[in-house]
């Protein structure tokens, strides 16, 4: 049993490793006709690493929760740059919320315009701490994707919505051929 045990913990721990890898964060957006919702999840690690880098490891001991917030969405919002239509998309309403491991951000952003030409992402955040990388993965118009963001293409990426154009119903074409058919192969048979 003890085996199995050790085997089972060696098996999952990568898994929790990654969910909380201070190298990486997770920004979803989600585009919608009547609100979009952009969801932050942050390493709690990499997050104190760039408060404790700015503000000093004493300062940050001795701020309260609330100012902890307020500085980690001044730098946040500072820190994301989501244009579409050459036109940038602002944070502004939102919560927060710390965790032991993980911080979490959800962000309640204008409905999302049908005619998309041009989108461009740059997250710097979290730039400071070496070899970070930030996953942007996106449900736009019924497309789900996602780039990742890392030093080697400056945290920023341009993204492409290919439309999908209405195609013709063509089923009952090939019900009628299919129809014919079969009637043609009951006609030979006979």
């Amino acid at each position: 049993m003890k085996h199995f045990i050790i085997g089972l913990i060696v098996l999952v721990s990568p898994f929790f490793a990654w969910a909380h890898n201070p190298l990486s964060a997770k920004y979803h957006f989600e585009a919608g006709e009547h609100a979009s919702l952009l969801s932050i999840n942050l390493s709690q690690d990499g997050v104190n690493k760039v408060l404790i880098d700015q503000y000093g490891l004493d300062a940050v001991n001795q701020m309260t929760a609330t100012k902890l917030k307020e500085l980690l969405v001044a730098y946040i919002k500072d820190n994301f740059h989501f244009l579409v239509n050459h036109k940038k998309l602002r944070l502004d309403q939102g919560g927060i919320k710390l965790g032991s491991h993980q911080t979490d951000l959800k962000f309640v952003l204008p409905a999302f315009p049908q005619k998309v030409q041009d989108l461009s992402i740059h997250i710097p955040a979290f730039q400071e701490n070496a070899n970070h990388q930030t996953i942007f993965s996106y449900v736009i118009h019924g497309k789900a994707d996602k780039v990742i963001l890392t030093p080697e293409n400056d945290y920023q990426s341009a993204i492409f919505i290919n439309e999908v154009m209405e195609r013709p119903n063509f089923s009952w074409i090939i019900g009628g051929v299919l129809g014919l058919i079969f009637v043609a192969f009951f006609f030979f048979k006979k």
